[in-house]
């Protein structure tokens, strides 16, 4: 099943397009639309559809102007370009831009099915082609191959001058220079995944990186792959990486069963920091090793907050810090590191044992209260002193309430793993909350009021959530719509209005698609006036 998405301001044509995709074709479905290209784009890159069907002439963001975004950023998406105006300046200027099709309205159902068929077609073909994996296999074999890649090798693990750098550089025939640089690195799980297909999947991946200037690509091994990415702005620069994390995902995963964990590094404007920003992708993603892989997660994220920069691993761990990053099987090598030695024959031992036992405790509960969660409900022995000092009479009853109690918090920590941005989600839900009747509002805006490229809090947004952006806005606006159907007798068109839709007909294929039933239908079922 082919995703579509369409972008047509007139609500007839749209209306008409979502129609002969519901009821006439089993090939696809339509998986969103919007009236204008800005509307549009927020809601594309949540939904990652597979062809685009565009009105030219639209307000805000006209078809073109979307085409040419989303080709830059979503390569894979192939476009139609609908139009109602027959002037070869547009056709022109569509086939310059890539897109794939160019139709004249009015389009009847056999006509775009057509189209539609063509265009998979060529997807389907592109997915069978081998020569690029054929040029991929040369090129590994190639000395320059090796070359280059042992150059960026020692560059990344900082065995490198600055000098060396620059002259290792032009011997690769690699364009180095830049005002700002940040180090992308995807770990794959190959999850069973074929030979044939993860080599399908380099060639996709090269064929994206082909005529680009700002990365430098490279395998350092099977099963990791690093980007240097440049910039000419630190803000440019963050928004490319966490646009460029999100293609590679969609092409490594929607190819083969492998899935991808992808760590970004820290900004810097130095060639000799290189390999700082690829340490710390690599602290990155061991930091996502402990609560879920498959993700996307940058540096600046761990460290937002104090607490988040406080679990990358750093040698020689306090107690603290081993908790914040251990996890159940650690747990016995922690309790060997503090008995060892210790024995229970005499007081003093026992007083040892005492304090050690204080001191796991103690940092338990600063860790619990660090992460918002109540230590009284579950460390409940952390005021009885007695208790605690009986406890660390005996070996056994020592090792036995140690392991429970930093099972405990463990579990605790693992369940607040699910929500590390909580203060960006946070602040965005409040914001969406708030302003969710506004007709504007989008994923641009309410990235901007968390400060963030809309890129990145996509990504934080949907893996933090376990919903995208346009999901959540558009099940908030529902809920609000239910209540003033049930509540009020405001008519259909002023309650879309009032939860943000410009358009009635609009607003009811959402509520019928979300709900079930119609809003007439719901109103009468459920009203309380």
């Amino acid at each position: 099943m082919y995703k579509v998405f369409v972008v047509e301001d007139e609500f007839v044509i749209r209306e008409g397009i979502r129609n002969m995709m519901n009821y006439n074709n089993m090939n696809y479905t339509l998986c969103g639309e919007a009236a204008d290209g800005e509307m549009a784009l927020a809601m594309i890159q949540e939904l990652h559809p597979d062809i685009l069907i565009t009105d030219i002439k639209m307000p805000f963001m006209d078809g073109l102007e979307l085409s040419k975004i989303i080709k830059r950023t979503m390569p894979w998406i192939r476009i139609i370009i609908l139009s109602g105006y027959d002037e070869f300046d547009f056709a022109r200027d569509a086939i310059s831009i890539g897109v794939d099709e160019y139709l004249l309205k009015p389009v009847g159902a056999s006509e775009l099915f057509a189209i539609l068929n063509k265009v998979i077609v060529r997807i389907e073909e592109e997915k069978k082609q081998r020569t690029d994996i054929e040029i991929l296999h040369r090129e590994l074999d190639s000395s320059i191959h090796m070359t280059k890649n042992q150059f960026l090798d020692k560059l990344i693990m900082g065995a490198l001058s600055t000098t060396d750098s620059l002259e290792g550089a032009q011997k690769a025939d690699i364009d180095l220079i830049a005002r700002y640089y940040v180090l992308l690195n995807a770990q794959i799980d190959f999850n069973g995944a074929s030979y044939s297909d993860l080599l399908e999947a380099k060639a996709c991946i090269s064929r994206l990186f082909k005529d680009r200037t700002d990365v430098i690509p490279f395998f350092r091994n099977e099963d990791n792959f690093l980007v240097i990415i440049k910039g000419t702005t630190k803000e440019s620069i963050d928004q490319g990486a966490y646009e460029l994390a999100n293609l590679l995902k969609h092409e490594y995963e929607s190819k083969t069963d492998a899935v991808l964990t992808i760590g970004i590094g820290s900004i810097t404007d130095r060639i000799g920091e290189i390999s700082k920003s690829f340490m710390d992708s690599k602290k990155a993603i061991k930091f996502l090793s402990r609560f879920k892989q498959g993700q996307i997660i940058g540096i600046n994220d761990i460290e937002r907050e104090p607490l988040k920069a406080s679990y990358i691993v750093k040698e020689h761990d306090s107690i603290e810090e081993k908790l914040k990053y251990a996890s159940r099987k650690d747990i016995p090598d922690i309790i060997s590191q503090y008995t060892k030695g210790i024995s229970q024959s005499n007081s003093q031992s026992v007083l040892f044992t005492y304090y050690i036992l204080m001191d796991i405790v103690i940092a338990s509960s600063r860790l619990i209260t660090e992460l918002e969660g109540d230590a009284n409900s579950i460390i409940p022995e952390a005021d009885n002193l007695t208790l605690l000092f009986d406890i660390a009479c005996l070996e056994e009853t020592f090792t036995a309430f140690v392991i429970s109690l930093l099972e405990r918090v463990i579990d605790f920590r693992d369940s607040c793993g699910d929500m590390r941005y909580g203060n960006v989600i946070r602040k965005a839900r409040k914001y969406i909350n708030e302003n969710y009747s506004s007709s504007v509002i989008s994923l641009n805006t309410v990235a901007a009021e968390v400060a963030l490229s809309p890129n990145h809090f996509s990504t934080i947004f949907s893996q933090e959530t376990g919903e995208t952006f346009i999901e959540y806005l558009t099940r908030i606006r529902i809920e609000k719509a239910k209540d003033l159907l049930a509540a009020t007798s405001m008519r259909l068109s002023d309650i879309a209005s009032a939860v943000g839709y410009n358009e009635s007909h609009y607003f009811s294929y959402l509520f019928k698609k979300n709900v079930g039933i119609s809003a007439r239908e719901y109103r009468t079922n459920h009203t309380r006036i």
